[in-house]
This record gives C-alpha cells, sequence and structure tokens, in this order.
C-alpha cells in the first residue's frame, strides 16, 4: 500500500507571478520520499542510482530525464560512492496551462503514469540528444540567474522546447497506450487539478466540476483517490490552507478576511480545518514564522 506524505513540499518562488526554480543538486545517499502539487522534472549528469515513483523503480545514470506530475510520490536512492549530480527544474501548471483548461496544448505530458498502458515517466539519452539538452539546460541556467530582458520569455521557451523533446523520444522509445475512452477519461484529472487552484476562492463542488468535464461525479470521486491520493473534499482544502498560509505570511489581512478570500464563508470552519492541516491556529501560524 503506498504511503502519502502528509505535507506537499515547497521551493522557491512558488507565490510569484513566474513559479518557476532551477537549480542543480547533489544527492549523496539518499533523498526522502515526498510530494507536490507542481511539476518537476530532473536531468541527470552524473553518478548512478534509482528512483522510485508512485511504487515503480527506475535506473537513473548520466542522461536519465525523468518528468515527475503533481501529487506523485517519489524519492531517490544514489548508489555507493556513486553520488548523483542532476538538474533539478520545479515548475507551476500555470506556466504550461493555456487560458481554456480543458484545451491543454501539452496535455500529453500530463498522462497517469500509474497506469500500465501509460508511457513511462523517464527516457534516457544520449549523443545528440543529451548535447542538445545539456545546452539547453545551461542557457536555461544562465537566464535564470540573469537580468537581461524578457529572461521569464526566454526560460519558457527553453521550458517548452526540452518537454517537447522529452514527448518525443518517450513516444518513440515506448509504444502509447490504447486511447480508449476509459484512458481519454485519465487525463481529465490534471486540468481538473488546475481548475481547483485556480478556482478555490469560489464555492466550487465535486458535482459542479464533474459537469464541467463531462464525467460523472462518482468516476471522478475515485478519480482523486486513485492519483491524488486524497478525497476532493481534502484535496480542496489542501489548496485552500496552502493560499492562505502565503496570505498569512506576506500580508496585513486580518484572519477572517484571509478565511474569504481562500474561499471559506465561515470563519469557524477556516479555523478547525487550518488546525487539521498545520496542527495550530492561523494566529499561531503567522506568529512563529515572524519570529523566525
Amino acid at each position: 500500500m503506498t504511503i502519502f506524505p502528509k505535507y506537499l513540499s515547497e521551493f522557491p518562488n512558488q507565490q510569484s507571478s513566474f513559479p518557476f526554480h532551477l537549480s542543480i543538486h547533489e544527492i549523496q545517499s539518499y533523498f526522502p520520499s515526498h510530494r507536490h502539487d507542481f511539476l518537476e522534472f530532473s536531468f541527470v549528469i552524473e553518478g548512478r542510482g534509482t528512483e522510485t515513483i508512485n511504487g515503480k523503480k527506475h535506473d537513473m545514470k548520466p542522461g536519465t530525464f525523468t518528468l515527475i506530475l503533481p501529487y506523485q510520490i517519489h524519492e531517490i536512492h544514489a548508489e555507493p560512492d556513486q553520488p548523483l549530480k542532476l538538474y533539478n527544474c520545479i515548475f507551476g501548471m500555470d506556466l504550461l496551462f493555456e487560458s481554456n483548461v480543458k484545451n491543454f496544448a501539452l496535455n500529453g505530458l500530463l498522462f497517469d503514469y500509474s497506469d500500465e498502458r501509460a508511457l513511462v515517466p523517464f527516457v534516457q539519452l544520449d549523443g545528440e540528444l543529451l548535447r542538445g539538452i545539456n545546452i539547453i539546460l545551461e542557457e536555461m541556467l544562465a537566464e535564470y540567474h540573469g537580468e537581461k530582458p524578457w529572461k521569464e520569455i526566454m526560460i519558457k521557451l527553453k521550458l517548452l522546447e526540452i518537454l517537447v523533446i522529452f514527448e518525443r523520444t518517450r513516444q518513440h522509445s515506448v509504444s502509447v497506450f490504447d486511447r480508449n475512452e476509459g484512458a481519454v477519461k485519465k487525463n481529465t484529472i490534471w486540468p481538473i487539478v488546475h481548475y481547483v487552484h485556480t478556482h478555490y476562492q469560489e464555492n466550487i463542488t465535486l458535482t459542479e466540476i464533474a459537469r464541467q468535464f463531462f464525467v460523472s461525479a462518482p468516476y471522478l470521486s475515485e478519480l482523486f483517490k486513485q492519483q491524488i491520493g486524497q478525497n476532493f473534499i481534502a484535496f480542496l482544502h489542501e489548496v485552500r490552507i496552502r493560499h492562505a498560509c502565503s496570505l498569512l505570511n506576506s500580508t496585513d489581512l486580518s484572519i477572517a478576511n484571509i478565511a474569504m478570500e481562500v474561499g471559506y464563508s465561515s470563519f469557524k470552519t477556516f479555523s478547525r480545518v487550518f488546525r487539521e492541516f498545520k496542527k495550530m491556529t492561523p494566529t499561531e501560524y503567522r506568529r512563529i514564522y515572524k519570529e523566525n
């Protein structure tokens, strides 16, 4: 049985207008199991090890490119005396989704990897592709740490180029699963996840979302449990509390106003849910943040 980490991890710039971060990491032995509500890719430069995603393990060596979807559980083990050095890129779903979330341009990147018929979440690059990805990542890292005009546009263009290379390579190396009705429906979870992230302030319900995305409410409920690891209500609370924490940290809004801002019409409900997720009151959370 898969154990779902209780808390979502975070990254620099996550709450900014351009939720993107790129760095080079070294993993000496182990990076523990975690999950998050953004996308992530890694590209191995040196070393050897293994990565486990939703219970499925694959090797990591120079040239291994892996794409992690939101809420997938993953961990990394480096082999003894073979520490992993890799690019790590993390970015928000907003950088990929178009204004119409039902017509996601890169929807092929968001298949359900837990399905045995789906494409694997990694590819092994070599030759010209390996050299090409290295060059793009070097340029992207320079843009990220530089201050040139239109740097965000350049970063996004390079990000899309890398993801398209990944998808082309993956489709070439692994047969695409049969696109029957059930498989197509599995793709709807990611536009729905994005929809919740952009409409959490509203009084949204599972039934309303199911109707908008042309699936049944029971099916959508089961899809959340299978792919996100929690029911829809718990997921919605998690998104709202994440944004409430951001407002507590970055504004002087009253806690009552913050409760309304993130979608709670009842201050009592907001306080109860906040304590369930953070094991403290909103007031305590704000005080501790400011003290630190």
